[in-house]
């Protein structure tokens, strides 16, 4: 049996997330059904199983998808840039976003993923806060998990109001989050 490569596992676990984040932005969280998402990857059962367990996995990978295209090195020196990704990434997955939300609300388990997606997620942010202060000879306070956490926080609100079609002001977007990273230039 031939062996499968690193690149096949990560272009079929990007698969079978588009699948997820198309049937999810479709038809919503609750109604997809784990059948639908196997179809609509054009795989398995077997092996959307094999990379996601449940549906919930799905989701939480979704959500860490979100944030690893959203939130770079660059996005992090430019919160313009990081306003536009949101807005071009999230004209359906903003309600997918709230649906995720709003089910996480009322699904222990679900909760738990999220939660620990949520640490991830800050983890990195705070990686490139660091890298960015680094870069340019700044301090590294304010400390940068917590400003980590009130910036994803601001994109989750960013976020919801982009999903019942109400837009962000990008000048004071950038002037929040210069604020919030002490970048006083």
């Amino acid at each position: 049996m031939p062996k499968v490569t690193q690149e096949h596992r990560a272009a079929r676990r990007r698969q079978i997330l588009a699948a997820a984040r198309e049937v999810f932005t479709d038809k919503g969280f609750a109604q997809t059904s784990t059948g639908e998402i196997v179809a609509a990857s054009g795989l398995s059962t077997g092996a959307v199983y094999s990379y996601f367990p449940s549906k919930n996995d799905l989701v939480a990978a979704v959500c860490e998808d979100a944030v690893d295209n959203l939130i770079d090195l660059a996005s992090i020196r430019d919160a313009a840039e990081m306003l536009d990704r949101l807005r071009a990434r999230h004209a359906g997955h903003a309600r997918l976003m709230a649906q995720v939300w709003a089910e996480a609300a009322v699904s222990p388990d679900l909760a738990v993923q999220v939660r620990a997606q949520l640490v991830k997620d800050q983890e990195k942010v705070a990686g490139l806060i660091r890298q960015d202060r680094c870069a340019r000879g700044l301090p590294d306070s304010p400390d940068p998990c917590g400003v980590a956490g009130s910036l994803l926080a601001m994109l989750t609100g960013c976020s919801q109001r982009l999903a019942i079609g109400q837009d962000i002001d990008t000048a004071a977007f950038r002037q929040a989050v210069r604020t919030l990273l002490g970048d006083t230039t």
